[in-house]
């Protein structure tokens, strides 16, 4: 993967590789005290197999950042993460965050790779992606495994092809909603698991925050999680449709912190920009209208519940600003 070119790398690129940086720093500590308190020998390989993939991924960024004048992004360090702390999650919340963040991993690493133009950075993000798709599998098998995977609603077959003959299709506020399509469907469930994960993630670190701006913070995200859960489950259960079980049993009685406040900040923050992402996704696929009402507002909601958190981070001195334009104005009037 050595560059054998002398072109810059782009804006893009370095974006990714920044956001990528930060990321496999933070899910490296999880990872690590996930393994040194996980007593299921199936589970820990796995997690020792993500993380030995994300510290490949790490040392790439460290090579190239300072090849191309870059500095070598903070992130998160052995200091952010307790590896003796009391066991926080059931051994089984392992699976559950493994196949929640491999998902959004290779969502990230795929756009990455589009967005990318040198020929080294493009194979690093083909191989990234194949990557973060090898932790998704042996996660989603094992749950299969142990029976412990939210399968997805089923809908009849369609033995014959449909064309919508009114505006009604699309729906409105005074009418009856025709049944959610499969792509509807599909979006509802997705950002339902999303936010249980994020609900079961902020439950956690509740219990072990230091503070009480911290801890009241994560349990707004809970509240917020919870809300969206019910909104988005109630759209299946009109249709007859099954949402997804809870995972806040997984969670222990554990108020001894395992990771840094620092950590479980950029955690939620980050959690919250993927499921904006993901709701923003759905809107583009609906064609329903109070679905996309429904998607705008909490949307909006979540995107305030962000905003928040990244003013506490800058307000604790956490919040490290990704490589920036030039300000050229500042510099010209630096000369007078």
């Amino acid at each position: 993967m050595t560059n054998k070119t002398n072109i810059r790398l782009t804006a893009s690129e370095i974006a990714a590789l920044w956001v990528q940086y930060q990321n496999n720093t933070l899910v490296s500590c999880v990872f690590k005290y996930l393994i040194s308190n996980n007593g299921d020998n199936s589970i820990r390989e796995i997690l020792k197999f993500a993380i030995t993939l994300s510290q490949e991924h790490l040392r790439f960024v460290r090579d190239i950042f300072p090849r191309e004048d870059f500095a070598i992004p903070i992130g998160f360090t052995d200091s952010d993460v307790n590896i003796n702390a009391e066991n926080l999650f059931g051994d089984c919340f392992a699976l559950h965050y493994l196949d929640n963040m491999s998902r959004l991993a290779v969502a990230a690493y795929g756009l990455a790779l589009c967005n990318a133009t040198r020929s080294d950075i493009r194979d690093f993000y083909k191989q990234a992606v194949i990557d973060a798709m090898k932790i998704n599998e042996k996660a989603v098998q094992l749950m299969l495994e142990k029976g412990i995977y939210n399968r997805p609603p089923s809908i009849p077959p369609s033995k014959t092809v449909q064309f919508a003959k009114k505006q009604g299709f699309l729906g409105s506020l005074l009418t009856e909603m025709r049944p959610l399509t499969s792509v509807e469907i599909m979006n509802l469930f997705n950002n339902i698991q999303t936010n249980i994960m994020g609900k079961a993630m902020m439950t956690a670190f509740s219990q072990v925050a230091t503070s009480p701006e911290f801890r009241d913070y994560f349990l707004r995200g809970k509240e917020i999680a919870r809300k969206h859960i019910d909104i988005f489950s109630e759209k299946l259960s009109q249709d007859d449709l099954n949402g997804c079980l809870p995972i806040e049993p997984l969670i222990t009685s554990s108020t001894q912190a395992p990771f840094s406040d620092k950590l479980m900040m950029f955690h939620t923050t980050a959690l919250v920009q993927a499921g904006i992402g993901n709701y923003g996704l759905s809107i583009s696929t609906i064609q329903r209208y109070d679905l996309a009402i429904d998607y705008a507002r909490l949307m909006t909601e979540i995107g305030v519940f962000a905003k928040d958190g990244a003013n506490i981070m800058i307000d604790k001195g956490w919040f490290e600003e990704p490589p920036q334009a030039v300000n050229r104005k500042e510099l010209a009037m630096s000369h007078h």
